[in-house]
Protein backbone atom coordinates (compact mmCIF):
# COMPACT_ATOMS: atom_id res chain seq x y z
CA UNK A 1 0.00 0.00 0.00
CA UNK A 2 2.98 2.46 0.97
CA UNK A 3 3.92 1.80 -3.25
CA UNK A 4 0.51 2.77 -4.43
CA UNK A 5 0.73 5.83 -2.44
CA UNK A 6 3.81 6.47 -4.14
CA UNK A 7 6.25 8.91 -3.51
CA UNK A 8 8.47 7.17 -1.07
CA UNK A 9 5.97 7.30 1.35
CA UNK A 10 5.33 5.14 4.20
CA UNK A 11 2.11 3.90 5.05
CA UNK A 12 1.58 2.34 8.86
CA UNK A 13 -1.44 0.42 9.90
CA UNK A 14 -2.12 0.99 13.75
CA UNK A 15 -3.92 -2.38 14.47
CA UNK A 16 -7.51 -1.26 16.63
CA UNK A 17 -9.09 -4.38 15.50
CA UNK A 18 -6.25 -6.87 16.85
CA UNK A 19 -6.34 -5.48 20.84
CA UNK A 20 -7.56 -9.26 22.14
CA UNK A 21 -11.00 -8.26 23.24
CA UNK A 22 -14.21 -9.18 21.03
CA UNK A 23 -14.10 -8.41 17.81
CA UNK A 24 -10.87 -5.44 18.91
CA UNK A 25 -12.27 -1.90 17.45
CA UNK A 26 -12.19 1.65 18.94
CA UNK A 27 -14.79 1.03 21.43
CA UNK A 28 -12.55 -1.23 23.49
CA UNK A 29 -10.51 1.70 24.68
CA UNK A 30 -13.53 3.58 25.68
CA UNK A 31 -14.72 1.33 27.05
CA UNK A 32 -12.14 0.55 29.15
CA UNK A 33 -12.82 3.76 31.21
CA UNK A 34 -16.63 3.78 31.32
CA UNK A 35 -16.79 0.10 32.41
CA UNK A 36 -14.17 1.39 35.38
CA UNK A 37 -17.28 3.93 36.24
CA UNK A 38 -19.52 1.29 36.29
CA UNK A 39 -17.54 -0.82 38.61
CA UNK A 40 -16.96 1.94 40.99
CA UNK A 41 -20.64 2.91 40.64
CA UNK A 42 -21.53 -0.63 41.98
CA UNK A 43 -23.79 -0.88 39.07
CA UNK A 44 -24.89 -4.39 38.14
CA UNK A 45 -25.43 -4.65 34.58
CA UNK A 46 -24.94 -2.54 31.03
CA UNK A 47 -27.38 -1.10 29.10
CA UNK A 48 -26.45 0.67 25.55
CA UNK A 49 -27.45 0.65 21.90
CA UNK A 50 -26.10 1.65 18.57
CA UNK A 51 -27.53 1.17 14.87
CA UNK A 52 -27.73 -1.70 12.92
CA UNK A 53 -24.21 -1.19 11.60
CA UNK A 54 -22.53 -0.46 14.76
CA UNK A 55 -19.65 -2.00 16.25
CA UNK A 56 -20.01 -0.64 19.83
CA UNK A 57 -22.80 -3.21 20.67
CA UNK A 58 -20.82 -6.30 20.55
CA UNK A 59 -17.80 -4.65 21.58
CA UNK A 60 -19.39 -3.32 24.86
CA UNK A 61 -20.96 -6.80 25.24
CA UNK A 62 -17.90 -8.20 25.29
CA UNK A 63 -16.15 -6.23 27.60
CA UNK A 64 -18.96 -6.47 30.12
CA UNK A 65 -18.57 -10.42 29.79
CA UNK A 66 -14.82 -9.75 31.22
CA UNK A 67 -15.92 -7.06 34.34
CA UNK A 68 -18.87 -9.31 34.98
CA UNK A 69 -21.85 -7.36 34.26
CA UNK A 70 -24.75 -8.02 32.43
CA UNK A 71 -25.78 -6.56 29.30
CA UNK A 72 -29.19 -4.99 27.74
CA UNK A 73 -28.30 -4.23 23.83
CA UNK A 74 -31.19 -2.24 22.33
CA UNK A 75 -30.75 -2.48 18.62
CA UNK A 76 -33.29 -1.64 15.62
CA UNK A 77 -35.10 -3.95 13.76
CA UNK A 78 -32.43 -3.93 10.84
CA UNK A 79 -29.70 -5.23 12.30
CA UNK A 80 -28.10 -7.87 10.68
CA UNK A 81 -28.10 -11.78 11.40
CA UNK A 82 -23.87 -11.45 12.61
CA UNK A 83 -24.07 -8.87 14.94
CA UNK A 84 -27.03 -10.72 16.29
CA UNK A 85 -25.66 -14.15 16.76
CA UNK A 86 -22.57 -12.82 17.97
CA UNK A 87 -24.52 -11.02 20.76
CA UNK A 88 -26.55 -13.90 21.78
CA UNK A 89 -23.31 -16.11 21.85
CA UNK A 90 -21.76 -13.33 24.24
CA UNK A 91 -25.33 -13.60 26.52
CA UNK A 92 -26.51 -10.09 25.78
CA UNK A 93 -30.31 -9.45 26.59
CA UNK A 94 -31.44 -8.07 23.21
CA UNK A 95 -34.14 -5.39 23.08
CA UNK A 96 -35.62 -4.71 19.58
CA UNK A 97 -36.68 -1.00 18.26
CA UNK A 98 -38.59 0.10 15.44
CA UNK A 99 -35.52 2.23 13.99
CA UNK A 100 -32.33 3.89 14.74
CA UNK A 101 -34.39 7.09 15.93
CA UNK A 102 -35.61 4.99 18.83
CA UNK A 103 -32.49 4.13 20.48
CA UNK A 104 -32.60 6.67 23.29
CA UNK A 105 -36.32 6.06 23.94
CA UNK A 106 -35.58 2.47 24.45
CA UNK A 107 -32.56 2.45 26.22
CA UNK A 108 -34.49 5.20 28.74
CA UNK A 109 -36.80 2.42 28.58
CA UNK A 110 -34.88 -0.70 29.60
CA UNK A 111 -32.81 0.88 32.39
CA UNK A 112 -36.16 2.27 33.95
CA UNK A 113 -37.35 -1.34 34.07
CA UNK A 114 -34.05 -2.79 35.32
CA UNK A 115 -34.22 -0.12 38.10
CA UNK A 116 -37.81 -1.09 39.13
CA UNK A 117 -36.28 -4.70 39.05
CA UNK A 118 -34.09 -3.50 41.42
CA UNK A 119 -31.06 -3.78 39.37
CA UNK A 120 -28.31 -1.03 38.99
CA UNK A 121 -27.88 -0.36 35.29
CA UNK A 122 -25.23 1.68 34.01
CA UNK A 123 -26.13 3.72 30.77
CA UNK A 124 -23.70 3.79 27.91
CA UNK A 125 -24.49 5.99 25.00
CA UNK A 126 -24.67 4.88 21.49
CA UNK A 127 -21.20 5.00 19.65
CA UNK A 128 -19.70 5.38 23.71
CA UNK A 129 -19.39 8.84 22.87
CA UNK A 130 -18.69 10.40 25.90
CA UNK A 131 -15.53 12.71 27.60
CA UNK A 132 -14.48 9.78 29.44
CA UNK A 133 -14.44 7.95 25.79
CA UNK A 134 -12.07 10.68 24.96
CA UNK A 135 -9.80 9.27 27.41
CA UNK A 136 -9.48 6.27 25.76
CA UNK A 137 -8.16 7.47 22.43
CA UNK A 138 -5.46 9.90 24.12
CA UNK A 139 -4.23 6.79 25.72
CA UNK A 140 -3.86 5.34 22.04
CA UNK A 141 -2.10 7.71 20.87
CA UNK A 142 0.68 7.59 23.93
CA UNK A 143 0.99 4.39 23.00
CA UNK A 144 1.23 5.02 19.35
CA UNK A 145 3.85 7.55 19.25
CA UNK A 146 5.63 5.72 22.01
CA UNK A 147 5.66 2.94 19.42
CA UNK A 148 7.15 4.46 16.64
CA UNK A 149 9.97 6.45 18.77
CA UNK A 150 11.06 3.13 19.55
CA UNK A 151 11.07 2.62 15.88
CA UNK A 152 12.78 5.37 15.59
CA UNK A 153 10.30 7.54 13.15
CA UNK A 154 8.05 10.24 13.26
CA UNK A 155 4.41 10.37 12.27
CA UNK A 156 4.33 12.85 10.07
CA UNK A 157 0.15 12.46 9.60
CA UNK A 158 -2.56 10.30 11.46
CA UNK A 159 -5.73 9.41 9.61
CA UNK A 160 -8.80 8.20 11.22
CA UNK A 161 -12.59 7.46 10.98
CA UNK A 162 -15.33 9.97 12.10
CA UNK A 163 -18.68 9.08 13.12
CA UNK A 164 -19.40 10.58 16.04
CA UNK A 165 -16.74 12.80 16.58
CA UNK A 166 -14.96 11.27 19.96
CA UNK A 167 -12.26 9.25 19.05
CA UNK A 168 -11.22 12.01 17.15
CA UNK A 169 -11.18 14.40 20.29
CA UNK A 170 -9.27 11.73 21.71
CA UNK A 171 -6.88 11.61 18.49
CA UNK A 172 -5.97 15.28 18.29
CA UNK A 173 -5.57 15.78 22.06
CA UNK A 174 -3.09 12.81 22.20
CA UNK A 175 -1.56 13.65 18.92
CA UNK A 176 -1.31 17.69 20.65
CA UNK A 177 0.04 16.03 23.86
CA UNK A 178 2.46 13.50 22.72
CA UNK A 179 3.96 14.64 19.00
CA UNK A 180 2.74 18.60 18.26
CA UNK A 181 4.13 18.09 14.83
CA UNK A 182 1.73 15.41 13.00
CA UNK A 183 -1.01 16.33 11.82
CA UNK A 184 -3.69 14.35 12.72
CA UNK A 185 -6.81 13.99 9.95
CA UNK A 186 -10.20 12.59 10.47
CA UNK A 187 -12.03 11.05 7.56
CA UNK A 188 -15.73 11.60 8.28
CA UNK A 189 -17.94 8.76 6.52
CA UNK A 190 -21.32 10.32 6.74
CA UNK A 191 -22.54 13.77 5.10
CA UNK A 192 -22.18 15.80 8.06
CA UNK A 193 -19.58 15.69 11.35
CA UNK A 194 -19.30 17.88 14.39
CA UNK A 195 -18.52 21.24 14.19
CA UNK A 196 -14.99 22.34 15.19
CA UNK A 197 -16.22 24.10 18.26
CA UNK A 198 -18.10 21.25 19.96
CA UNK A 199 -14.67 18.91 18.89
CA UNK A 200 -12.72 21.81 20.95
CA UNK A 201 -15.48 21.24 23.79
CA UNK A 202 -14.74 17.79 23.62
CA UNK A 203 -11.02 18.31 24.58
CA UNK A 204 -11.89 20.84 26.99
CA UNK A 205 -13.59 18.13 28.98
CA UNK A 206 -10.79 15.34 28.51
CA UNK A 207 -8.20 18.23 29.27
CA UNK A 208 -10.43 19.17 32.98
CA UNK A 209 -10.82 15.11 34.14
CA UNK A 210 -6.55 14.81 33.14
CA UNK A 211 -5.49 18.03 35.01
CA UNK A 212 -3.92 19.10 31.74
CA UNK A 213 -4.00 22.32 29.01
CA UNK A 214 -2.86 21.02 25.57
CA UNK A 215 -3.70 24.59 23.62
CA UNK A 216 -5.47 22.77 20.94
CA UNK A 217 -7.36 24.98 19.23
CA UNK A 218 -9.90 24.47 15.61
CA UNK A 219 -6.56 25.23 13.92
CA UNK A 220 -5.47 21.54 14.71
CA UNK A 221 -8.38 19.94 13.23
CA UNK A 222 -8.38 18.75 9.74
CA UNK A 223 -11.64 17.18 8.38
CA UNK A 224 -11.87 15.48 5.35
CA UNK A 225 -15.48 13.93 3.81
CA UNK A 226 -15.93 10.73 2.20
CA UNK A 227 -19.28 9.69 3.12
CA UNK A 228 -21.09 9.11 0.02
CA UNK A 229 -24.52 8.97 0.53
CA UNK A 230 -24.17 9.28 4.27
CA UNK A 231 -23.53 7.38 7.58
CA UNK A 232 -23.87 3.50 7.35
CA UNK A 233 -24.36 3.49 3.60
CA UNK A 234 -21.39 1.88 1.92
CA UNK A 235 -19.77 3.39 -1.38
CA UNK A 236 -18.07 2.56 -4.38
CA UNK A 237 -15.14 4.39 -3.18
CA UNK A 238 -14.94 2.52 0.29
CA UNK A 239 -15.65 -1.11 -1.14
CA UNK A 240 -12.64 0.45 -3.86
CA UNK A 241 -10.49 0.79 -0.49
CA UNK A 242 -11.27 -2.46 0.69
CA UNK A 243 -10.37 -4.54 -2.56
CA UNK A 244 -7.32 -2.36 -2.24
CA UNK A 245 -6.15 -3.07 1.16
CA UNK A 246 -7.29 -6.53 0.96
CA UNK A 247 -5.74 -7.79 -2.48
CA UNK A 248 -2.20 -5.61 -1.29
CA UNK A 249 -1.65 -6.60 2.21
CA UNK A 250 -4.17 -9.24 3.03
CA UNK A 251 -6.00 -7.12 5.85
CA UNK A 252 -9.89 -6.28 5.99
CA UNK A 253 -11.56 -3.39 6.11
CA UNK A 254 -15.39 -2.97 6.60
CA UNK A 255 -17.60 -1.37 3.80
CA UNK A 256 -19.30 1.79 6.14
CA UNK A 257 -16.51 2.56 8.68
CA UNK A 258 -12.85 1.81 7.58
CA UNK A 259 -13.06 1.10 4.29
CA UNK A 260 -14.91 4.55 3.70
CA UNK A 261 -12.06 6.43 6.36
CA UNK A 262 -9.26 4.72 4.08
CA UNK A 263 -10.79 5.96 0.40
CA UNK A 264 -10.63 9.51 2.30
CA UNK A 265 -6.66 9.05 3.06
CA UNK A 266 -6.48 7.84 -0.89
CA UNK A 267 -8.14 10.74 -2.19
CA UNK A 268 -5.81 13.24 0.73
CA UNK A 269 -3.12 11.39 -1.22
CA UNK A 270 -4.03 11.94 -4.31
CA UNK A 271 -5.29 15.86 -3.49
CA UNK A 272 -1.48 16.08 -2.54
CA UNK A 273 -1.93 16.52 1.22
CA UNK A 274 0.94 13.83 1.90
CA UNK A 275 4.07 15.12 0.72
CA UNK A 276 6.95 12.72 -0.58
CA UNK A 277 8.84 10.59 1.64
CA UNK A 278 6.06 11.75 4.76
CA UNK A 279 5.04 8.83 6.83
CA UNK A 280 1.19 8.42 7.75
CA UNK A 281 -0.32 6.13 10.01
CA UNK A 282 -3.90 5.13 9.70
CA UNK A 283 -5.61 4.25 12.96
CA UNK A 284 -7.62 0.76 11.67
CA UNK A 285 -10.75 0.75 14.03
CA UNK A 286 -12.29 -2.51 13.02
CA UNK A 287 -15.49 -3.05 11.78
CA UNK A 288 -15.59 -7.30 11.44
CA UNK A 289 -19.12 -7.43 12.00
CA UNK A 290 -20.22 -4.91 9.23
CA UNK A 291 -17.68 -6.90 6.76
CA UNK A 292 -20.06 -10.34 7.90
CA UNK A 293 -23.15 -8.34 7.86
CA UNK A 294 -22.66 -7.16 4.56
CA UNK A 295 -22.52 -11.06 2.78
CA UNK A 296 -25.12 -12.31 4.24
Amino acid sequence: MSELLGGGKRLFLKREDLCGIGLGGNKIRKLEYLLAEALAQGCDCVVTGGGSQSNQTVAAAACANRAGLETHLIVPASTGTVTRGIAELLGTVLHEVDSSNDLQKGIRAVSAELRRQGRLPYIIPPGASTTLGVLGYVDAMRELYDQVEDLRLHVDHVVCCGGTGNTYAGVVLGTKLYSPSTTAIVVSIGRRFCHKSTLCGMVRKAEALMGCRSDVTEDDMHIHFCGGKGLGVPSPKGKTAMQYMAAKEGIFLDPVHTGKAFAGLLDLNQDGAFRDGEVIVFIHTEGTATLFNSFV
